[in-house]
């Protein structure tokens, strides 16, 4: 039999044979980058960042790039911004934006620390003015991810530290050979406890005169420990091999380059072991746009080296279980930021309008406050554009930072709402300040009656065959169409709902290299 070709469905009441489809990436974010001493933007984080919108998995066509530079010392720092990529976020049709955070012309400074880059590029996220073409609205208002390399792991352990201050949850840590310089005040790399989850990729490979990096607390630590090949002594050796590596899980082909060194099919066999699956399945296959497991407990590197879940936030029970594997926040504000910090959305079958959405939130807000929590279904990934319906909205109880509470909205398709695939999107707002949770997945609205449709979310194989859940009203009579080609169906079958649903294994499934299916009311 020859090997069958793997496509997702693509539309209501369409199936094909096939592996389950990946769920949707959670697009709608912020992802900040920077280097460390010495360096700039320039090199490889520039050519890493432009390989994110070209991965497979991604969930549009663009994304945003603004380069944030930051310059002068002793408190007189001065911040200048420029988009150097794609359209304005307004119109993107993801709404990711990647920041290139650039402070080279201060890195080697003794007297700039990485707390004084951390203060002004928080300023930055923080700020309603600094990105004209944004409406007022701040880039905090939008998931964050922080990653640094050398110093700059520093750098965004800081400024995770005063987002969090504010009340402000980061959502993913990503740490780079984290080599904090005393000399210069730099301050320990720390996880923070408004840190979701965190990953630590470092090496000590003992190389003379090389900056090597250290395990940190809280965060899933994966230790390199070989890395022939990839960057040359002059050229920083292994402590660049260490960002090379992570550019290798980000563009996963061979070759992959970060316009300074390459990953060739030598290094793809030797630089990750079998459970990464030569870099597909590690680094960045844990970030918010990889949609990686970091609730699982596999252990990538070999047993007693690590387990993915170690990085994710324990402090609370968001599905990880409980333990102090968090640095508590020295303060918090009187008046924090309200946030979404996990949500999950349980419907998986297809719904019409005015049928309800089961979706749970985890949040914070104010102690005293009363927060409105919303529930938007986006027909894209991009929460600012303002095509959103609005499933459910309503107040919710304060929290407080000392407490993460949970919510079910009682959310529901509106009537009238166009038949299509939505994302869907948790925000909340308390004291004129909002932050926007997209979730993984997707939710799949039929035209305004109930014929039956096939869900999606049930695509499996049962004894060696293709097997799927058929939805609809209960008792209807339903025609099971095949074909090998879209303008080639046959009727296979029909069969009847009980309940609603009806479990459906294609007899000739194991017989066939590639087959759709389709499903409608019965003549």
């Amino acid at each position: 039999m020859r090997p069958r070709r793997i496509l997702p469905a693509a539309l209501s009441g369409l199936a094909l044979l096939a592996t389950l489809p990946p769920q949707p990436a959670a697009a709608g974010g912020v992802t900040l980058m920077t280097h460390g001493f010495n360096s700039d933007v320039e090199g490889w984080i520039i050519p890493m960042a432009q390989r994110i919108a070209g991965r497979s998995d991604f969930p549009g066509t663009d994304l945003t790039c603004y380069e944030i530079t930051i310059d002068g010392s002793d408190g007189a720092y001065t911040t200048a911004v420029q988009r150097i990529d794609g359209p304005a976020p307004v119109d993107s049709d993801t709404g990711e934006i990647v920041i290139k955070l650039d402070w080279g012309a201060i890195s080697t400074a003794g007297g700039t620390s990485s707390t004084d880059v951390a203060e002004v590029a928080a300023a930055a996220l923080f700020s309603t003015t600094l990105i004209a073409e944004n409406g007022g609205r701040p880039l905090v208002e939008l998931p964050i991810d922080l990653a640094g390399h050398s110093r700059g792991a520093s750098v965004v352990s800081e400024i995770a530290r005063l987002l969090g201050e504010q009340g402000v949850w980061v959502d993913h840590l990503t740490l780079w050979d984290p080599v904090p310089v005393a000399e210069f005040g730099d301050a320990a790399v720390k996880v923070w406890e408004t840190v979701l989850f965190a990953d630590n990729y470092y090496q000590q490979l003992g190389e003379l005169f090389i900056p090597q990096g250290d395990p940190v607390a809280g965060a899933y630590n994966r230790k390199l420990l070989s890395l022939p090949g990839g960057y040359e002594f002059l050229s920083g050796g292994g402590h660049s091999d260490v960002h090379l590596w992570y550019h290798g899980t980000v563009e996963t082909g061979t070759p992959a380059t970060d316009t300074q060194e390459t990953i060739t099919a030598s290094e793809r066999s030797s630089w990750w072991t079998a459970a990464e699956s030569s870099g597909s399945t590690a680094g960045f296959h844990y970030s918010r746009l990889g949609g990686g497991d970091r609730l699982s407990e596999a252990e990538p590197a070999g047993a007693g080296l690590g387990m993915i879940v170690d990085g994710f936030n324990q402090v609370w029970d968001l599905g990880a279980g409980v333990s102090s594997n968090r640095a508590m926040l020295p303060i918090v504000a009187a008046d924090p930021w309200p946030n979404a910090i996990v949500a999950t959305l349980a419907t998986t079958a297809p719904v019409s309008p005015g049928d309800p959405v089961s979706v749970e939130v985890r949040y914070q807000s104010e102690q005293s406050g009363g927060a409105t929590l919303d529930i938007l279904l986006d027909p894209d990934p991009n929460p600012w554009n303002g095509n959103e319906v609005v499933a459910f909205s309503g107040a919710v109880p304060g929290s407080g930072t000392a407490m993460v509470l949970s919510a079910n909205p009682a959310a529901e398709v509106p009537p009238g709402t166009g038949a299509g695939t939505y994302r869907v999107v948790a925000r909340i707002e308390d004291g004129g300040r909002t932050r926007y949770l997209p979730l993984a997945g997707s939710l799949e609205v039929l035209p305004g009656g109930s014929g039956p449709a096939i869900d999606r979310g049930s695509l499996r194989f049962v004894g060696g065959l293709f097997t799927f859940t058929i939805v609809g009203e209960d008792g209807a009579q339903v025609l099971v169409e095949a074909a090998g080609e879209l303008d080639d169906w046959e009727e296979i079958d029909t069969v009847t709902l009980t309940g609603g649903t009806l479990d459906f294994s294609d007899p000739e499934s194991d017989a066939v290299p590639r087959r759709f299916y389709r499903v409608g009311p019965a003549p």
